[in-house]
């Protein structure tokens, strides 16, 4: 009888242990709990030769102060048409209502004016965009993979405007639908750099082409991450088959110092790929040497990827220097630290992903600009996003 209770007491324990490691395992993965969200209002911004704009929002509560923005610009060249103005756009996913339907609106007005209108489109677009464009004479592309033959998308969300002697380059996180309204996204836009405006437009133009080769030049991998004019901006263009632009870019962050140790990412996704473990591997570098690193992600499953998961194989990053926002759009890596040779202030912004889908199959841009104004402005959308996550999109 002695021996069955000493049996049922180490039963007892065993149960317990396995109870208590369960609820540790539990709060060591978990994602923050919401903390609650006071209603952000977006903002614009405009200084020197950028402007950006940062939106909030949240789900039922849309945001249109970017697409605004951008209407504003292809408004601003429709009202006032040089002879040799003109506009492209590569968007992943339009939409038939709301504002999608006001930026189309205002394209076709452009083009009624005289202004040359073409757009490059991915496979979340409606057939039915497509031809309302070619409709009204604009020259449409739907690619029903990667534009440039690779088995990825087409998931490029950027507008080139060229108004009398201003070149734009508008590079934003945002598609054209009503539900991306709902998310928090952002918009840079780069005002008259030459090298970098010619690159995204040469860019573009394999997109529409369908062919990395254009005017007989051809692209290799090498060649689609290119230099800009001004603040030491770059262009990245994906897919990169054998690259991994972003785990070179952490590996040249070399020191951090009080004041200037931050290495901010937002992502929507983070996969189990060798790429994003390469990444995650810099990360943890990054905070040993004693780096701010901070991550924010959209993704339930990318949290739980990037942190410490046993039984899935995650990537054991400290969960409190992860948040998760299912609201978020945002792709998003800052560098305030010395990077590349020197200290710098630098942003990393544009349609890609941290998946292995982005890297190496689908058609993305990523822009560089290393300006302290700029940076600062990202350090602040950062900071308003940890302060208030919200809780993760669960797939």
């Amino acid at each position: 009888m002695t021996g069955d209770r000493r049996a049922a007491r180490r039963r007892l324990i065993r149960v317990t242990l396995l109870f208590v490691l369960a609820l540790v395992m539990t709060s060591l993965t978990a994602p923050p709990a919401n903390a609650g969200t006071p209603d952000i209002p977006g903002t614009c911004d405009e200084s020197g030769n950028y402007e950006v704009c940062f939106t909030y929002a949240g789900d039922g509560d849309p945001d249109y102060l970017i697409t605004q923005r951008i209407k504003g610009k292809i408004d601003a060249t429709a009202s006032s048409p040089g002879a040799d103005d003109y506009i492209r756009v590569a968007m992943y996913e339009w939409g038939t209502s709301g504002y999608g339907d006001d930026i189309a609106d205002s394209l076709i007005t452009a083009a009624k004016n005289g202004v040359s209108v073409r757009v490059v489109l991915g496979d979340a677009t409606p057939q039915s965009v497509v031809d309302r464009f070619k409709g009204e004479g604009i020259d449409a592309v739907r690619c029903a993979n990667a534009c440039t033959g690779e088995s990825g998308a087409m998931h490029n969300k950027f507008f080139l405007i060229k108004h009398n002697t201003s070149k734009l380059v508008l590079q934003t996180s945002t598609n054209l639908t009503e539900t991306q309204a709902e998310h928090a996204q952002n918009l840079l836009v780069s005002r008259d750099d030459p090298k970098l405006f010619s690159h995204y437009v040469n860019y573009w133009r394999r997109l529409y082409d369908q062919d990395w080769t254009w005017g007989g030049d051809y692209w290799s991998e090498t060649e689609r991450a290119r230099y800009g004019t001004n603040d030491l901006s770059r262009a990245y263009f994906y897919p990169m088959p054998t690259k991994s632009p972003l785990v070179g870019v952490l590996r040249k962050v070399t020191a951090c110092s009080e004041g200037n140790d931050r290495v901010w990412l937002e992502a929507s996704l983070f996969d189990s790929s060798t790429f994003s473990e390469e990444l995650a591997v810099e990360l943890k570098r990054l905070l040993g040497i004693g780096c701010n690193v901070k991550v924010i992600l959209q993704k339930d499953s990318g949290y739980r990827q990037l942190t410490y998961l046993p039984t899935s194989g995650g990537y054991f990053f400290p969960n409190t220097r992860v948040k998760c926002d299912g609201q978020s759009h945002n792709k998003l890596l800052l560098i305030d630290a010395y990077y590349a040779g020197a200290l710098r202030k630098a942003v990393f912004v544009g349609s890609y992903n941290i998946t292995e889908n982005s890297l190496r199959a689908s058609n993305d841009a990523t822009l560089r600009v290393i300006n302290g104004w700029v940076t600062n402005r990202y350090i602040d959308q950062f900071e308003k996003m940890w302060a208030h996550p919200r809780t993760c999109d669960a797939d």
